[in-house]
């Protein structure tokens, strides 16, 4: 049961992180021209960023939660213990995959906006 609640309480914590890829950009100075124009085309370029970081982070996180889950069982009941700890494991990977996914979009954003001669802090 103390799995069960610690379990909610990190998929809570990773899901109040904010998504930093829809953040807007901060920039010195004005806009320049093209700007909007340029950020479409990142903004496209950094969504194709491929889906395997969120995947192999759940399936991760599924597999360390299950075997967790069957080690720390306290009654007995091995399978159902490792089942839950699957299911949270696989929850929390997949959030922090897709953390660690919008962190690398919004990097290559960055770098496609100051390639293109915008002066973008972050």
């Amino acid at each position: 049961m103390k799995m069960i609640f610690a379990g909610c309480a990190m998929l809570v914590t990773v899901a109040a992180c904010s998504n930093s890829f829809d953040e807007p950009l901060l920039t010195d100075g004005p806009k320049q021209v093209g700007y909007e124009a340029d950020l479409g085309a990142c903004r496209a370029l950094a969504e194709g960023h491929t889906e395997k970081t969120l995947q192999s982070g759940a399936v991760t996180g599924a597999v360390i939660g299950g075997i967790i889950g069957a080690v720390d069982s306290k009654d007995g009941d091995r399978a159902d213990d490792a089942l839950v700890g699957a299911v949270l494991g696989g929850g929390v990977g997949a959030l922090e995959g897709q953390s660690e996914r919008d962190e690398q979009r919004r990097t290559i954003l960055i770098r496609c906006m100051q390639g293109r001669g915008h002066r973008v802090l972050a």
